[in-house]
């Protein structure tokens, strides 16, 4: 049997004391633009007019694949660790988001609400842009239950947020899934398959609810 596990503890422990008190004044620095300049000096690419509030994180193994824009908003008390992210110009990053992961990317102008939860760890995610995610969504990749509790396979694959797709409070987009172009997740959903463009699903797990007729806002109801 595989079983793939990721030793947060141990990576923390083998940081090297230089990065450790890097850390350390980026997370209590008040000061957004000594934030930067510390990121920046360990190799990312930051543009201009980017926020970081006050206790938010942002941690990497190789910092020069971290690519964010500019007028980027990453709010107070996020934290992000990843191997690699690119996140567009005009996007906001919320209050407490948790990402993590090894492969991400977050397009122009996405708003992607407080608390969510963003797991690449072991398999990428893209987000495109105008992507809006509400709150404490949560979009995973792998799903580790299997290999830690029914002692099977861990469960993973890519995803992929298509531009213009809206992503309800509370919902959970499990592994492998694409949501398309302006597609809808409602509230609470579990999404288990693909959403085609300009579907509106919910529920448990996530069926189609309607489809839009176009992108104003007109529907017409599907069968069911």
């Amino acid at each position: 049997m595989h079983q793939i596990f990721r030793d947060d503890r141990k990576e923390f422990e083998n940081f090297s004391l230089p990065r450790k008190i890097f850390f350390g004044i980026a997370l209590y620095c008040p000061f957004s633009s000594i934030k930067k300049s510390i990121y920046k000096m360990l190799g990312a690419k930051i543009g201009q007019g980017t926020f970081f509030g006050y206790g938010s994180l942002l941690i990497s193994n190789n910092y020069s694949k971290v690519v964010i824009g500019n007028d980027v908003m990453i709010a107070p008390g996020s934290f992000i660790k990843v191997d690699s992210i690119e996140v567009g110009d005009q996007t906001n990053i919320g209050y407490q988001d948790l990402i993590i992961g090894g492969t991400l990317k977050i397009g122009k102008r996405c708003n992607i609400n407080n608390r969510v939860f963003i797991e690449a760890s072991f398999a990428p995610v893209t987000i495109g842009d105008d992507v809006t995610i509400a709150a404490s969504a949560i979009i995973s990749s792998h799903d580790g239950a299997y290999s830690q509790t029914r002692n099977q396979e861990m469960k993973t694959g890519k995803i992929e947020l298509k531009q213009h797709c809206f992503i309800g409070n509370n919902a959970i987009v499990m592994p492998g899934i694409t949501i398309g172009e302006r597609a809808i997740v409602g509230a609470g959903a579990v999404v288990t398959r693909d959403v085609e463009a300009m579907a509106v699903v919910g529920g448990v797990p996530a069926r189609v609810i309607k489809t839009q007729a176009n992108m104003y806002g007109d529907f017409y109801y599907e069968e069911q």
